[in-house]
């Protein structure tokens, strides 16, 4: 938030109108996490209601990423030019319409459904991203990211947490409708957020102000840096490690440690659950000490030798899932604020979108990848070491990363 020539009282102002905007704009995602996250806690149960094979469901989730790879950098390129405001409500009605046709239980019509709310909800993460830089980036954007994903996660462990409970005791129509009404709840409070963006420009309370279609040239994709790809890089393996498992975790869960779907799912969500409460605490770190490129280190160091415990080890699996709970706190906690001190202003939502769609390809494959080793061999726990493969991947890259921004001043490493 701007804040260098501010009387106090417009200065405070200023804060309370920034803390308005990130919370709303986080119940839309919060909303959207919801919805995405739906499919994993549900699996057992779509599986028998809807008599779907573990690839079929694992469809839902991976069709999720084919229209991000195709239009998700369309979608930054709209949110430089349109600005966040008319970008926002597109794409958040985009995806809500998607988690209503969702609902449908039909399986052709879910499929549409998922593929709508893929392009609407990733489209708008861009947005978010591009809204956060524009209201924080002169002061606590890491501690804003970290607010931003905990309430984010918030919605996710609320759809491992109490879906399940609430397709056994009522129905699976039930939880697919309840996923449809929260993110048109969502859908609202974007709307409210367009009326304090307005003021937050009109009273320079913001970072910058956008100009409206501002030119923009496609090529300059290919003029972002090297560390933008590197960290791209590390984005995609990392996040396949994790979110392919948090949507098979529910069923491997029951199968591996013969757990219930309301344990099995409670049990899977730990990692949400604990890193809603820490990643906003290594963010106010980061925006104190810096270090974001040795936090990626660490938190990739962490993740490895989890998922090939539960898979191949007697250990309590609740020890390898706090752990990665850790580790997913403490990387995206460095690793979004890290964009926007990687590329310019007014190439925030191109580079939101170019990291999004990298990190979408993992996302399709390895949710189909998932499936087909479960119906194959009958097991997930190859899958597991696929994830702990891919793990060591991301650590590779964080240490390229290291190498490349250091040649670049360390301004990554600096508070």
């Amino acid at each position: 938030m701007n804040q260098s020539n501010a009387h106090p009282s417009s200065q405070t102002q200023a804060y309370i109108l920034g803390y308005m905007a990130l919370f709303l704009i986080s119940l839309a995602a919060m909303a959207s996490y919801f919805a995405y996250d739906c499919i994993g806690p549900l699996t057992p149960l779509l599986k028998e209601k809807l008599q779907l094979s573990t690839t079929q469901v694992y469809w839902l989730y991976s069709i999720y990423s084919v229209p991000v790879i195709i239009f998700v950098v369309i979608g930054g390129v709209l949110s430089d030019r349109l600005g966040v405001k008319k970008s926002a409500i597109l794409f958040t009605a985009l995806f809500t319409l998607g988690t209503i046709l969702t609902a449908s239980q039909n399986f052709a019509v879910m499929i549409i459904g998922r593929f709508l709310f893929g392009i609407g909800a990733e489209c708008y993460y861009v947005v978010m991203n591009k809204i956060l830089a524009k209201w924080f980036k002169d002061k606590g954007l890491a501690l804003a990211f970290g607010v931003n994903l905990f309430l984010c996660r918030g919605g996710t462990y609320a759809a491992f947490f109490g879906l399940p409970w609430i397709a056994e005791n009522f129905t699976l129509s039930d939880a697919l409708w309840l996923v449809a009404a929260i993110n048109i709840g969502g859908l609202l409070a974007t709307v409210i957020y367009i009326f304090i963006d307005r003021y937050g420009e009109k009273k320079k309370y913001v970072s910058f102000v956008e100009a409206e279609e501002e030119a923009f040239e496609l090529g300059s994709v290919f003029k972002l840096p090297l560390s933008f790809w590197v960290i791209s890089l590390l984005c995609v393996t990392y996040y396949s490690a994790i979110f392919p498992f948090q949507g098979c975790a529910t069923d491997f869960f029951t199968e591996r440690y013969n757990l219930n779907t309301i344990a099995a799912a409670r049990l899977a969500g730990t990692i949400i659950l604990i890193s809603m409460f820490t990643t906003w605490i290594f963010g106010a770190i980061v925006d104190r000490i810096g270090k974001r490129a040795s936090m990626l280190i660490i938190g990739s160091i962490a993740m490895i030798p989890c998922h090939f415990l539960m898979g191949y080890s007697y250990i309590s699996p609740w020890i390898p899932m706090i752990v990665l709970g850790f580790s997913f706190s403490l990387v995206p906690a460095a690793l979004w604020p890290a964009l926007p001190l990687m590329v310019k202003e007014n190439q925030l939502g191109t580079a939101y979108g170019v990291i999004a769609m990298v990190q979408n390809v993992g996302l399709f494959i390895f949710p189909l990848a998932v499936g087909a080793i479960r119906d194959s061999l009958g097991s997930y726990n190859p899958a597991m070491i696929m994830f702990a493969i891919l793990g060591i991947l991301g650590l590779i890259f964080a240490i390229w990363l290291k190498i490349v921004e250091a040649k670049g001043g360390h301004y990554l490493e600096k508070a």
